[in-house]
Formats: C-alpha cells, sequence, structure tokens
C-alpha cells in the first residue's frame, strides 16, 4: 500500500518549531496589544465573493476555491483583511471608531513553485475608521518595533504610494480598464526595458496599445480604411429595414467616431505607459526620490499625493524606529484593495526578503457593504520568515529556551510512582515543565533520553520522598 505524504506547500511542524512559532506569535500579539489592537479571530472559510470583490489582483489566482456540500463557493482565506472588514460591518465590537484589532492565524495562496509554501501564518493589525498623516505612522512604526522588540534588527522599511500613481494615471485621463492594467503592471515597469516590453505585449493582446510600442492605428491607416470599404459596401447593398433607424451617412459618421476615439485611447496609454516606467523606476532615500519625481514634472494633482506621503514621514520620524526608510514607486503588493500608501519591512536574511506589509485600503469597507467611505489601513507580518530569521541568528540562550526549567520526574522503583507525582506536581507549580516516566525506566536509560530530547535534569524520587538530582549537561 502507497505511503501517504504530506502535501506540498503545507510543512510539518515538530516540537521545538511549534514552542518558537508559539513565544514568537505571542509576543507580537502582546506587542500590539500595547498600542490598544484588540485579538480577534476570523473563520478560515469565507465566501469567495468576499475575498474577491475588492481583493483580486495577484492573489485571485492563488486562492483555493470549491464548491461546499451545500453548494456554495467558498475559499480557504489567502488573507486577513476582508475577513476582519466583514466582521466590522456585521457588528463585532461595534463601539465606534476607530476600531483597532490585532490577529494570527493561518492563510493559504497556491504558489506554482514547490518550493514555496502554501500555508503559512500570519500576525497583523488592522486601524479602521482613522487618516491622515499619525494614523498611517502607526501603522508603520509597529511594523518596524514589532520585529525589533523580538531582536531583529536591520531591516528596511520600504514605502510607496498607489493614490500617487492612481493620480498620476487619471491626469492623463486613460480609461478605468487602462487604469487597472497599468496599477497591476507597475512592478513589472520597475524591471526596466525587460519589464516594458513585457508590459507592451500584455497591452497589445488586449488591445489597449498596438503591439509594436508604436502609434496607435487611426482611421487613415490601412486597416481602418479596409474596414471602411466594408462598411460602405453592406450599406450600399443594405435595405433599410436592416439599417434600422440610422441613415447610412450616420452609421458611418459612428464608424469613424469610434476608431477616433479608439486611437485617442490608445495614443493616451502609451503617453501613460511612457511617464509610468520613468516613476515606478524610481527608488531610494526619500529626499533622493522625491528630488527625482519633481524632474519628471509630475501633474499638481499627484505632486499633492507625495507630498501628503512626506507629512507621514514626518510623523513616522517622531517613532523610534531603527528600520531605514527608502521609497520605492515600483512597489505594489498584488492585491486589488489598496488605494494609497503600501510598504513592505524588508530584511536580506529573511526568505524572499520580506517579514511581511500592507498599506491604506479605504475603498474596501464600503465595496463590502459599507454605508459609505471608510479609511483604513493595515498590516501583516509572515510568523515563519521572523522564525527562520531569529532561529539562524539567535544568541544563547534564546528567549523560547525553556530546557533549563524541564526535567524529568522518575520513581526510583514501582511503589515510589506516588510520591514521584507528588515532585512532579509541585516543581509544575513552579513553572517547571516536567515529563514524568511511566515506564520504570533505569536511571541511566532516562538520563539517555533526557540528553536526546532536551531535558535538562532527571530527578528521582524513592518510596520515602527523597529526592535526587541528576544535571544532564553535567553527566557524560
Amino acid at each position: 500500500m502507497r505511503q501517504l505524504s504530506r502535501l506540498s506547500g503545507m510543512p510539518d511542524q515538530g516540537p521545538e518549531a511549534v514552542q518558537v512559532s508559539t513565544w514568537v506569535g505571542d509576543a507580537l500579539c502582546a506587542f500590539l496589544s500595547g498600542y490598544g489592537y484588540r485579538r480577534i479571530d476570523t473563520p478560515v472559510l469565507e465566501e469567495t465573493e468576499l475575498l474577491l470583490r475588492k481583493s483580486g489582483g495577484d492573489l485571485a489566482s492563488k486562492m483555493y476555491t470549491f464548491t461546499d456540500p451545500g453548494g456554495h463557493r467558498v475559499s480557504l482565506r489567502p488573507e486577513f483583511t476582508s475577513s476582519v472588514v466583514r466582521a466590522h460591518l456585521q457588528g463585532m465590537g461595534d463601539n465606534g471608531l476607530p476600531v483597532r484589532w490585532s490577529y494570527i492565524g493561518p492563510v493559504f495562496r497556491y504558489e506554482t513553485e514547490d518550493s514555496e509554501s502554501r500555508q503559512f501564518t500570519q500576525a497583523g493589525a488592522e486601524l479602521i475608521g482613522a487618516s491622515g498623516p499619525w494614523a498611517d505612522a502607526e501603522v508603520l512604526a509597529m511594523a518596524s518595533q514589532g520585529v525589533s522588540q523580538l531582536g531583529i534588527s536591520g531591516c528596511r522599511l520600504v514605502i510607496g504610494h498607489l493614490g500617487f500613481i492612481g493620480s498620476l494615471l487619471e491626469s492623463v485621463g486613460v480609461s478605468d480598464r487602462a487604469r487597472l492594467f497599468l496599477l497591476n503592471n507597475v512592478t513589472a515597469l520597475s524591471r526596466g526595458p525587460e519589464g516594458v516590453g513585457e508590459v507592451r505585449e500584455k497591452a497589445a493582446v488586449l488591445g489597449l496599445t498596438s503591439d509594436n510600442g508604436s502609434k496607435p492605428q487611426t482611421d487613415g491607416n490601412p486597416s481602418s480604411e479596409e474596414a471602411l470599404v466594408l462598411l460602405d459596401q453592406y450599406l450600399g447593398s443594405a435595405v433599410p429595414p436592416m439599417i434600422g433607424v440610422r441613415t447610412p451617412q450616420e452609421i458611418r459618421e459612428r464608424f469613424l467616431r469610434k476608431q477616433r476615439t479608439a486611437a485617442g485611447d490608445a495614443g493616451r496609454f502609451n503617453t501613460a505607459l511612457e511617464l509610468l516606467t520613468e516613476v515606478a523606476q524610481v527608488k531610494g532615500e526619500p529626499d533622493d526620490a522625491r528630488d527625482a519625481i519633481r524632474r519628471l514634472k509630475v501633474p499638481p494633482g499627484a505632486m499633492a499625493e507625495l507630498d501628503s506621503l512626506f507629512h507621514t514621514l514626518d510623523a513616522l520620524s517622531s517613532y523610534d524606529i531603527d528600520s531605514d526608510v527608502s521609497l520605492d514607486f515600483g512597489l505594489a503588493r498584488g492585491i486589488a484593495y489598496y488605494t494609497g500608501l503600501i510598504f513592505d519591512l524588508q530584511d536580506p536574511t529573511a526568505t524572499g526578503g520580506s517579514l511581511g506589509g500592507g498599506g491604506r485600503y479605504d475603498g474596501l469597507v464600503q465595496a463590502l457593504g459599507g454605508s459609505g467611505p471608510t479609511p483604513a489601513m493595515g498590516f501583516a507580518w509572515s510568523l515563519e520568515r521572523i522564525v527562520d530569521v531569529l532561529t539562524t541568528d539567535v544568541t544563547s540562550p534564546a528567549p523560547w529556551d525553556v530546557q533549563a526549567t524541564t526535567v524529568l520526574v522518575r520513581p526510583e522503583k514501582a511503589p515510589a510512582m506516588p510520591e514521584a507525582l507528588k515532585e512532579a506536581a509541585r516543581l509544575r507549580a513552579q513553572g517547571a515543565i516536567v515529563h514524568l516516566e511511566v515506564g520504570n525506566g533505569s536511571l541511566e536509560a532516562c538520563l539517555l533520553r533526557a540528553r536526546e530530547q532536551g531535558i535538562g535534569q532527571v530527578v528521582t524520587v524513592n518510596a520515602e520522598g527523597k529526592v535526587t538530582t541528576d544535571n544532564v549537561s553535567k553527566r557524560e
């Protein structure tokens, strides 16, 4: 019979790994509680529509979605934010705004690479009902300080701003379809010529621009002329009922008008693509990045969004954080609900370079059924990545290491078991972790097992209650 194995990307965790993860998760949640964020939990399974209505983006292709026995389309949560907003809209903690909540738990994303985790743990916070520089700065500061208080240093807060990018595209006058396409491809544009070529190819397939990046087709090019000839032939042969209420001349003019509109849309798209390509490649220290944007002669509306970002950076400077801060206008997080500032907390030793991130999502509450626009911002850490960084660069003793208070209590002989139980209870009351020997093992066998399992002491109890302690680390 075939031996069954775990699913790819769904890791098992042994006792030591769970011990570290639990300590890290508890420490992060305790840290957030100090900022007034109260811990909640939400279901692992949600209606698919909830997770797609505004989230979308790259996340949509990574969701585990299926039909449950009741015929409902459901998905395993790929992140917490949509669920937290739903809970808020359904009245959880209905004590007015702003709402400050934290959470921790598993999320699921189907990654195409077998080496990537498909189940991992997020711990994070959501601030619903607050806006402005100080609200943004609070979230940024928590993301940075939370890992610092665990002992991780050398992180970088990389900040982008999708509100700035959106305002930039709006000033060019591209269609909503083109704007969403460009927002979804801003990271590709940040890679330079290779990424720009990929975006142009996608745009050509969608009919947003010509496939060679040249000027869009107009009503004087061969394809338009051929279409016009075919239209004239049809109108010349059509009888009135086939044409309807419009005259042949009206139909011809309407066709030409559509051709000119399509040409204009493609022209604006190319203009937006060229401008966004320059902007998406701007990154670095905040002042240097702002100067680079100004040299691009960005429209005033977009510059206003950039100014608001620097108000947030001014507020953030009042917090004691040890992370360096940089700007990256090619940053995107693959989730469609973000509307303003976004950020990534990067560590060079972390898997994928990121320990977590988040941003502002002012449109999500209303999109999920809220009565009006509600500002909101949040972030999440990746617990496993934080644990990897901690356990590869850990000082001794590690804060989660409880070996010194772990003991194995054994009865010297079988009649001594009642006294051994009393001693085990006494040690547990003092905070020790106690393993009770229930198999009548010899002292030598218990010492060997203690070494193998990281137990610090073996305590032997005789029938009269006398206790003898053997320190495992001092015995050969």
